[in-house]
């Protein structure tokens, strides 16, 4: 059985997922000039440099010699992982300011493509997954869980499923969606920050959002790989979001500003 509480935890993980982008895309459009148009470029870029690009890219590494290697020292894999993951997120926000938003350089809109690239980002490796685990929870208290998966989904996977819903705690499956909340939060601050590349002419923006980004994924695979608690985990996320967020307070006024903005 899955407790209740779990079920709940999922249900406001995939709400936040799901619904969190959606609201702050709104509040961004009407409230800060932000459009339709950066939310989904946001949203494509995300999915062309993670989803098509990079973790294919990575897996392919993965069957490599140098990559088996490589991945036996946790803190040169956590590096790899943390700078790859800064070299094509921001790279592909670069280009997708440039070329398909050249026009429309606001501040609203960095918001929007921020929204956009940490939204879908939520959806496809979170929303979609909590759906999944929510319709498992409740056929596994059912019990036709069998039933229904039987010829469609090896009762091997079927047990592994089951194990990890009643073994993990309830917590995680919270916890999971606030991570989603703050990490929106920083891929907007990064986004803010690779649009003044693209404002400003100035490529050295786009290389403090790669180092930015290494920085702060590599300290958090590292630990996660040495099974660091997770609550010191989500509390680094936090306040790396906070930070983001005051960063996305005080670019506020980029618009007004006709000369290089100083971070």
């Amino acid at each position: 059985m899955v407790s209740m509480t779990k079920i709940i935890f999922m249900v406001i993980t995939a709400l936040i997922a799901f619904g969190l982008p959606i609201v702050l895309g709104i509040v961004f459009c009407k409230k800060f000039g932000g459009t339709v148009k950066a939310i989904l470029v946001g949203g494509l870029v995300f999915f062309i440099f993670q989803m098509v690009l990079r973790i294919p890219l990575l897996q392919v590494f993965s069957k490599q010699d140098w990559y088996v290697a490589m991945a036996k020292n946790h803190l040169l894999l956590a590096i790899f992982l943390g700078l790859t993951a800064g070299i094509f997120e921001e790279v592909g926000r670069f280009l997708g300011f440039r070329f398909l938003l050249k026009d429309r350089l606001n501040y609203g809109n960095g918001l929007a493509f921020g929204v956009g690239h940490g939204g879908i980002e939520a959806v496809l490796l979170v929303g979609l997954n909590y759906i999944n685990y929510i319709i498992f929870a409740l056929l596994l208290n059912k019990g036709l869980i069998n039933q229904v998966f039987a010829g469609k989904i090896s009762n091997d996977m079927i047990s592994e499923i089951v194990k990890m819903l009643v073994s993990t705690p309830a917590y995680n499956f919270l916890l999971a969606g606030l991570e989603r909340a703050f990490a929106i939060t920083i891929q907007i601050a990064l986004s803010l920050i690779v649009l003044l590349a693209v404002r400003n002419k100035n490529l050295l923006y786009l290389l403090i959002a790669i180092l930015l980004h290494m920085l702060i994924d590599t300290p958090i695979a590292y630990m996660a790989m040495n099974g660091v608690n997770v609550f010191i985990l989500e509390g680094i996320t936090f306040l790396i979001a906070l930070a983001s967020l005051y960063f996305i307070i005080r670019m506020k006024d980029m618009d007004k500003v006709t000369n290089e903005v100083e971070l």
